[in-house]
């Protein structure tokens, strides 16, 4: 049992146990294996052998299964792709809590009622299993969903289906309805992260500094409700643009109205989340993007790392795999570990950083305490000639040093809009809306932070 309850949080690796239709490429793992390990040059030997492990490891996205001929009808009938099953299950699941824990919410709190042991007991039931166990699951299902069709077109309704995910469940996660397609798929990919025109991007702080972390954050959660739908304006996406203003206007009036429904409620579900969606979401953004190759920022190869035989992959749909998904944003989540092994030769020849048994808290931790010889004993080295630890070490302070000059200034129009959304949120807090009180704390904050990096 303990066992079991373990694994929701730090999934098992230690031998293969991928099942057919749950991400399995091939029906024999073990023959597979032999036969890419047969293929390595010596020197890559030990980058296949960690990345087989996520290849065919135990998918733990799913904790709700269904009856197997169930779960077979689903994949073939509904989805795109069959692979995707778990990212559907997970779906299921997620939607299911929700619906349980804001019934009980709604239910066993009065609607005009204050801070109580029920409502505390509530509030950390919901926060462990929203955040602690299907956060993570949630948050990159919907981003794998976000660039590659999951429902099939051919079903009735698809369109709709396709798009509950980041319409009504990101809520739940902070993340607010209808903006992290604009955010995630058209800005971050598209500008490939490089600020300024990359809200999201990394290259111009010092990334091993704990306050250049919270500048980053700060910066994401003031401004980027105003800054998306301008930077679909400029560049000419305005249905984009059209919506996620609509959408934002509809974020700001149900929240109003949920919060006037039922307070307790709403600080549970939504309100909390919605200071705890952006902190989580650009702390894991910024250590994904931690590691920038000087050389060239804007090379995929250099610009993020792949992070292997990790427990976190078997959680998050390999989302260790950075370097595979920012080379082709649509190449699926289960094939990522095999691309990885295959253009082994490129990943050398790019000087491309590969660590393994760590997640991106945890590389990010390391990197922010100064210890960088450890994280050194992390790194799976591609080189036929292996860089000593003070060689890493060396590479790795090059790697976090700002690289403004890599991205666009920041110039008067965008300066604009930031200044206009502080604006918003102190004016939104002061005409009474309560969740607008941690950005509105923020305005001064990011302000100090903002001479401080500068």
């Amino acid at each position: 049992m303990l066992r079991t309850v373990r694994h929701l949080l730090f999934p098992d690796l230690s031998s293969y146990g991928a099942e057919p239709g749950m991400g399995l490429l091939d029906p024999d793992p073990a023959e597979h294996a032999r036969e890419l390990l047969a293929a390595a040059k010596p020197h890559h030997r030990r980058a296949v052998e960690l990345a087989l492990c996520d290849l065919y490891g135990r998918r733990a996205e799913a904790i709700v299964r269904l009856p197997r001929g169930v779960e077979r009808a689903l994949a073939h009938r509904l989805l795109h792709d069959p692979r995707d099953l778990p990212l559907l299950l997970n779906f299921i699941q997620c939607g299911l809590w929700l619906a349980f824990s804001l019934t009980l919410q709604l239910t066993l709190l009065p609607r005009d009622g204050g801070l109580s042991a029920r409502a505390v007991g509530l509030f950390v039931v919901h926060v462990v299993v929203t955040w602690a166990v299907l956060g993570q699951r949630f948050i990159l299902g919907m981003h794998f969903a976000a660039h590659r069709t999951l429902i099939s077109p051919r079903v009735p309704g698809a369109a709709l289906l396709n798009a509950l995910p980041q319409l009504v469940l990101a809520n739940f996660w902070g993340m607010p309805a209808g903006m992290y397609y604009l955010h995630h798929v058209v800005m971050h990919h598209a500008s490939n992260n490089l600020f300024s025109w990359d809200l999201s991007g990394t290259n111009s702080y010092r990334r091993d500094s704990p306050l250049a972390l919270l500048h980053y954050i700060a910066n994401f959660a003031l401004h980027t409700f105003l800054y998306l739908p301008y930077y679909a304006v400029v560049k000419r996406r305005f249905g984009l643009a059209g919506f996620a203003l609509g959408s934002t206007g509809a974020y700001f009036a149900a929240f109003h109205a949920l919060h006037a429904y039922h307070p307790a409620a709403f600080w549970i579900s939504l309100g909390f989340s919605s200071v705890l969606g952006p902190v989580a979401l650009m702390a894991g953004n910024f250590g994904q993007h931690q590691f920038i190759n000087p050389a060239d920022p804007a090379d995929n190869y250099g610009l993020t790392v792949n992070l292997v035989k990790a427990p976190f992959n078997m959680l998050t749909f390999n989302d260790g795999y950075h370097i595979v998904h920012h080379l082709n944003s649509v190449c699926h989540w289960s094939e990522m570990p095999l691309q990885f092994i295959k253009n082994l030769d490129k990943y050398e020849k790019h000087d491309a950083l590969v660590f393994h048994s760590l997640d991106y808290n945890e590389m990010s931790a390391l990197i922010y305490t100064r210890q960088l010889r450890k994280l050194a004993s992390y790194c799976v080295q591609l080189r036929a000639e292996p860089r000593t630890t003070d060689q890493l070490v060396a590479l790795f302070e090059e790697r976090l040093q700002p690289l403004p000059q890599a991205g666009a200034p920041l110039d008067l129009p965008k300066k604009s809009i930031f200044g206009l959304q502080q604006l918003l949120w102190l004016g939104l807090y002061a005409g009474g809306m309560p969740s607008a009180i941690f950005p509105a704390l923020m305005v001064p904050v990011f302000a100090a932070l903002s001479l401080v990096e500068a």
